[in-house]
């Protein structure tokens, strides 16, 4: 923000508008089989926080005082009209709820993939135990990008499964050590921030709300179910589906997985509350008035090279390309 690169992936189309949050490190490029797959006349915004992927850092933190705003700059950069249908990925799932919390008005659904759950580390014995393990994990990561070594994990391996464009930049960008830094403030923002906020939000009603989450994950965490279903419940308009076979990366990644987060989105805007008119996004109370740089582009260029200075086409994000 603040006149630094932000990189932004939109399609055209009617409103509601929906919007993509990432989880840790995650560029927008991941939502590339989402965005292929929605119906053609569907406004989607995705995006990369500061720090991630093609993103520059910010100047402070991200924390949930300040996303909801951050959030409206973006869009109103983006052109974007609400209502919105907030779509949420593992850590995104807390900041759609910080935003839907804060602005009902503008909130038309959400969508939670494989979202954390506000409690999750206070509820869960194995998430707690997992905790350490995937700090010194990112940690590792970090020392290694710095020294320019090999980054390698199941993350990556997951990556491979996106469409063959952006696969290697999108693995490129995730696994850069300025993404990894930022994901390590973040990670200790959802702790100490993000979650106490996004558990302000006790209801939607009457917006609707789908729960897509991974088998795999049911299987590894027995309580995993119960906070899945507490996400459900913030609204009595509601559905939850465990994709079969499905990790948390894969839910993304896996273009047939992915199809079940895509038929997710367009249940809650097809069950989007009536009389949802479109209106212009309102600028930030508090805005820098150069803004940030809103690159609306694909990180590849038919070569392969990064290019952030044209608009990804609509035709790319539908199809997987040729």
């Amino acid at each position: 923000m603040g006149g630094r690169p932000l990189h932004i992936l939109d399609t055209p189309g009617q409103t509601p508008t929906v919007v993509l949050e990432s989880g840790l490190a995650n560029p927008a490029t991941v939502w590339s089989w989402v965005l292929q797959q929605l119906r053609e006349d569907t406004r989607a915004v995705a995006y990369d926080r500061p720090g991630i992927g093609w993103s520059a850092a910010g100047r402070t933190r991200l924390d949930g005082a300040r996303y909801p705003e951050h959030l409206l700059e973006v869009l109103h950069r983006a052109s974007a009209r609400a209502p919105f249908v907030l779509v949420g990925h593992s850590v995104g799932g807390l900041l759609i709820r910080i935003f839907a919390e804060q602005h009902p008005e503008l909130t038309a659904g959400l969508v939670f993939v494989d979202s954390t759950h506000p409690d999750q580390y206070q509820r869960s014995p194995r998430q707690w135990a997992g905790l350490p393990l995937f700090r010194q994990s990112l940690d590792r990561m970090i020392t290694r990008a710095a020294l320019r070594l090999p980054v390698g994990n199941a993350a990556t391996e997951a990556l491979e499964f996106l469409p063959a464009r952006v696969s290697g930049p999108t693995t490129q960008a995730m696994f850069r050590f300025s993404s990894l830094r930022a994901a390590r403030g973040e990670l200790n923002l959802s702790q100490v921030d993000w979650s106490s906020r996004a558990a302000l939000l006790t209801s939607v009603t009457p917006c609707p709300v789908a729960v897509v989450s991974a088998a795999v994950t049911h299987e590894q965490d027995p309580v995993y179910a119960e906070l899945q279903q507490e996400l459900g419940a913030l609204s009595p308009v509601s559905r939850l589906e465990i994709v079969a076979g499905a990790s948390h990366e894969s839910l993304l990644t896996d273009q047939l997985h992915a199809e079940r987060v895509t038929d997710a989105i367009h249940w809650v805007i097809d069950n989007a509350r009536d009389g949802a008119a479109p209106v212009e996004t309102p600028s930030p109370a508090v805005r820098n008035p150069a803004g940030p740089t809103a690159a609306r582009c694909g990180p590849v260029t038919a070569e392969g090279e990064e290019d952030c200075g044209e608009r990804l086409p609509k035709s790319w994000l539908r199809r997987p390309p040729g």
